[in-house]
């Protein structure tokens, strides 16, 4: 009680400066030191007093709306020549900085980083009656994946430890192969005559030729852990009004971010900070929301809203909100259960996220989160949020523009001393990126989020303003899974953009000095101008260089599961612990011997214990070894040939219980973060240079 009294009143104690601080009439050299005070109050906290860390955010909203007040009050051109145009601009693209800052700290600030491994995560479900169980529909669409993709889908759901499911392949193409596929595993090949409305009509289909309690939707590539039902289940059996349960979405393979860059392990992948912050802090407000795959919703709640949305691309979250609207409750179970494929090549990254941008900005002008009846507020700030947010293509093109526009073309977008801009925009800048860093903890490292911005920002531009023009003119586009390539390649066309205005960045940076001497009046605001070119160009470096794929000559990723092995031949026996599993191969290392019982190209017998009761048996091939003092590196190519062994050795690979657990990451530390991405772009050449290939 006494820690909750002292964090109330510390929470009140922080509204203050916002209160005050915001409209207080100073002197510069008063407004300087304040914001010192404010600086080091905000650094004191967070790293020394994370209990209230939420008081960091406060700080940072309160330098924020100073600088905007001050922007507002005589920095502003309004005039009709190019000066005033920019000028506008700039403007804008400050004040939507500033309302996805407000929006994002109401998100979060209440909640903590969820995942199991940063120490929160969902109570255990709990073992209700078998009767009791209601029946699920597992529906997994389809339209092109391979059959390799969809077999493991199809294993990982069949294999879920659950009494009344059934399994359906809502197969889009029709293929004869999907449906051979469907009967060797056992489950249900569904197919319409059509592909009206796409993935959701798909669904719509087959939720009419189905009639299970609850529905549980899988991405072709996500494949689920034996435990999902029952850890999805238990809370419709608490909650009658409750329509959704959300698990995140894991990926075991690397983003093109992690993996073009080499960042592995280094950064949170881009996902972590949607599924482990975002959507906890939705949750909090009741307003987690559908994404599409991993998840469970309840058939009479998708009825009463006509089932899964059509009007937009993003059917997902549009059918979440409309069943918020009707009054039905969401919940969000932070614990990652089941796994897929990240795209895998910056091409499909951008594919990807175009049409997240399109779908969600669909919403916002098709059927507006404030505009929605039977919403709440947090409802309605968390749906706002989420669609206004892929409005980021032109501010972020407004933020890079800008200063070469000064330097190479003298546009002026603000009119204010230089000295006086610093004085204001220095305490907005440092504690947003504090309030950020102590807000995401673990899961969003500071100015990635820049970066992942960046890298897709023309193109996000584009579809922003043709689908705030015209929201109804969009098309479904599916991602593509599982590609390979033999060599590193640059996606130069779709890095063009971002070449280009990096040439334009590389120009400004050019002739600085010929400004600073030609421009004696105005020297101030060409160091600072050129301040903040450096700075975009340490941005743009990593957005571009992401474009570099790295070469993928593995048709399958490799997992990395919990298990042990054993390997015998002619009666000499190996032990060892499994460091990476595919379905044609594995990678183990055990106990020390002074020479292999083989060698390469004999035949073993290979017996894994992981996940399974029983353990998996299968002939293999040995393909290499490395014997040393302190273990053997063993490398065996598996023989898939028999279909018990082939869908034994898929549930050892992905259906484990914690095999998904993320890794702890390090607490954000934004000068390391910065430094990081100072030599990403070097990585991503050195991998280029010395053919480096994942």
């Amino acid at each position: 009680m006494r820690r909750d009294v002292l964090r109330a009143t510390a929470a009140v104690l922080a509204l203050l400066p916002v209160l005050l601080w915001t409209w207080l009439p100073l002197p510069l050299h008063a407004h300087l030191l304040g914001s010192i005070a404010l600086c080091a109050v905000a650094v004191l906290v967070a790293r020394h007093l994370p209990a209230y860390r939420f008081v960091v955010p406060v700080l940072s909203v309160a330098a924020s709306a100073r600088y905007m007040a001050w922007r507002l009050d005589g920095t502003v051109l309004v005039e009709a020549s190019v000066h005033g145009a920019a000028s506008l601009l700039l403007l804008g693209a400050e004040a939507f900085g500033f309302f996805l800052l407000l929006a994002g700290y109401a998100q979060t600030a209440f909640a903590r980083p969820s995942s199991p491994s940063w120490g929160g995560g969902a109570p255990p479900p709990r073992n209700a009656p078998p009767t009791r169980w209601p029946t699920v529909d597992v529906m997994v669409p389809t339209y092109d994946e391979p059959v390799g993709i969809l077999r493991a889908t199809l294993v990982g759901a069949l294999a879920m430890d659950y009494p009344a499911k059934r399994v359906y392949l809502l197969d889009e193409q029709r293929r004869p192969e999907m449906k051979a596929l469907c009967e060797e595993l056992g489950a249900t090949w569904v197919t319409r005559p059509d592909n009206a409305g796409a993935k959701a009509g798909n669904l719509n289909h087959a939720l009419a030729r189905s009639d299970g309690e609850l529905v549980a939707v899988f991405d072709a590539d996500q494949v689920p852990v034996r435990t999902f039902l029952r850890t999805a289940v238990p809370p419709f059996l608490d909650d009658p009004t409750l329509a959704l349960v959300q698990t995140p979405h894991h990926f075991y393979n690397p983003d093109p971010f992690e993996r073009n860059l080499r960042l592995e392990d280094e950064i949170p992948a881009e996902h972590l900070v949607f599924y482990h912050l975002i959507q906890v802090g939705n949750d909090f407000w009741n307003s987690a929301f559908f994404c599409g795959s991993c998840a469970v919703l309840r058939r009479s709640a998708l009825a009463e809203v006509g089932g899964i949305a059509t009007e937009t691309v993003t059917e997902d979250a549009h059918t979440a909100m409309k069943m918020h609207a009707r009054g039905w409750n969401s919940t969000y179970v932070p614990i990652p259960q089941a796994a897929g494929l990240a795209t895998e090549r910056y091409a499909f990254h951008v594919t990807q996220r175009i049409r997240w941008a399109r779908g969600m900005l669909q919403i916002l002008r098709l059927d507006n989160p404030l505009l929605r009846r039977g919403l709440s507020f947090g409802q309605r700030l968390g749906y706002l949020g989420a669609t206004a947010h892929f409005l980021f293509g032109v501010p972020r093109l407004v933020y890079l523009l800008a200063p070469p526009a000064y330097l190479l073309f003298g546009v002026h977008p603000l009119e204010a001393d230089a000295s006086v801009i610093a004085a204001y925009a220095a305490p907005h800048v440092m504690l947003s990126v504090l309030g950020s860093s102590t807000v995401s903890h673990a899961a969003r490292h500071s100015f990635w989020a820049e970066i992942h911005e960046l890298a897709i920002a023309p193109y996000v531009a584009v579809v922003a303003l043709l689908t705030m023009l015209s929201p109804r003119h969009a098309r479904f586009k599916v991602t593509t899974k599982g590609a390979r390539t033999d060599r590193l390649q640059l996606d130069a066309r779709r890095a063009a953009p971002n070449l280009v205005i990096g040439a334009l960045l590389l120009g400004a940076l050019a002739v600085t000095p010929l400004r600073w001497a030609g421009w004696p009046g105005e020297q101030a605001t060409v160091a600072l101008a050129a301040a903040w070119n450096l700075y975009n160009l340490l941005l743009l470096g990593p957005a571009v260089a992401v474009a570099l794929d790295r070469s993928q000559r593995r048709g399958a990723w490799r997992v990395h599961p919990r298990a042990r092995i054993r390997v015998e031949r002619d009666g000499a026996v190996w032990h060892g612990r499994v460091l990476d599993l595919a379905e044609d191969g594995i990678r183990a290392w055990g106990q020390p011997v002074e020479a292999p019982p083989w060698t390469r190209g004999n035949s073993v017998r290979v017996r894994v214990s992981g996940v399974r009761d029983v353990p998996v048996e299968v002939d293999a091939v040995v393909r290499d070894s490395d014997a040393g003092a302190d273990g053997t590196d063993v490398r065996l190519q598996l023989s898939t040939e028999d279909p018990r062994a082939r869908r034994a050795i898929l549930e050892e690979m992905f259906t484990g219980a914690s095999s998904w657990l993320p890794t702890p990451m390090a607490t954000d530390r934004p000068l390391r973060a910065l430094g990081l991405l100072a030599r990403a772009p070097w990585r991503a050449v050195t991998a280029a240079l010395t053919g480096a290939r994942a």
